[in-house]
């Protein structure tokens, strides 16, 4: 009787294992993204001003399932609507200023483009001695609603009778990349999804980050266990599982030649996972930063021209080259 209990207990782990990889599977799948989302109950709208091509409105939406979306919208002053829209998500730092980058002309001169705010900040000392448990938990939760607020804001773009709801798009920079990759995935209203500066496989691409020399880098060994500890936590939303899923819609990845923080091996991971219609353009550049006007011009105006080029933006787009 006593042999049995050894094989009692692996069963029991057994079950409690698969039963844990199974909610977490279904917490990153089409379903549970779309429970975690809710419908859209309510929108405010505060204007705030607006560059030479774009007027500027801080936008709240608040889901049923109670959380609150906090972003800006631009909406082109020329041109007329409906107009193409695009969700765009940035790095956390950054947030939903990105919408109002000097730079961003390309592309708000002729689509509408709403940019949230993440759903957690995070500091350096959150990563330290055992906080990184209890972050990793925190970023775990935070990363399901930031794929799940994009579909939020896809259902609020497509509410409003001045956009074109065959012609939403998103795109998202570094850790904006996956979250794109991964919210184009599992719903298929975006005509085309635009990884920029971004890759696949977690566990390397975090080891690479917090390694970096030059973003106040963690010990090599500290690097190792806080990225193989994030990646088994976001295992459900590693980008390479999803991004075959977006096809047969347009799929671009805009990459840096010389970026150091995204290896080009992880690059490949991404591009290779995912299935025609693709496109990869690589831009001479490091790492892009929201301060460096004629290179986030430039990669704007190359995503112009090639979503002119598949009929997303008018034709005319396509001189932002």
């Amino acid at each position: 009787m006593r042999r049995r209990w050894p094989l009692a207990v692996l069963l029991g782990l057994t079950v409690i294992l698969a039963g844990t990889w199974g909610w977490a599977s279904y917490q990153g799948s089409a379903s549970g993204l779309e429970g975690r989302k809710g419908r859209l109950a309510g929108v405010r709208l505060t204007e705030a001003g607006g560059d030479a091509v774009s007027t500027f409105e801080d936008l709240t939406l608040r889901s049923s399932t109670g959380q609150a979306v906090r972003a800006i919208i631009r909406v082109p002053r020329a041109g007329t609507p409906p107009y193409p829209a695009a969700v765009l998500i940035a790095g956390i730092g950054l947030g939903r200023k990105v919408a109002t980058v000097a730079g961003l002309e390309a592309i708000g001169r002729y689509a509408i483009v709403v940019s949230p705010d993440y759903p957690v900040k995070l500091h350096r000392r959150d990563w330290e001695g055992l906080n990184f448990l209890a972050t990793t938990a925190r970023l775990r939760g935070s990363a399901f609603d930031l794929v799940a607020q994009i579909g939020l804001q896809i259902d609020y773009l497509a509410s409003r009778p001045d956009v074109r709801r065959d012609k939403i798009f998103l795109v998202g920079s570094s850790l904006g990349a996956p979250a794109v990759v991964i919210a184009g995935a599992v719903d298929t209203r975006p005509a085309a999804v635009i990884p920029l500066y971004g890759g696949g496989n977690i566990a390397t691409l975090v080891t690479h980050t917090l390694q970096h020399g030059e973003r106040d880098p963690f010990p090599a060994w500290q690097a190792a266990i806080l990225a193989r500890t994030l990646a088994l936590f976001l295992t459900p939303l590693e980008p390479t599982r999803y991004a075959a899923g977006i096809a047969p819609r347009h799929f671009l990845m805009v990459n840096g030649a010389d970026d150091s923080l995204i290896p080009r091996a992880n690059v490949d991971a991404l591009f290779n996972a995912a299935r025609p219609p693709k496109d990869i353009i690589w831009v001479p550049s490091e790492h892009i930063e929201p301060d460096e006007k004629e290179l986030i011009g430039m990669v704007s105006g190359r995503i112009a021209a090639w979503l002119a080029t598949h009929g997303l933006l008018p034709a005319e787009a396509a001189a932002e080259r």
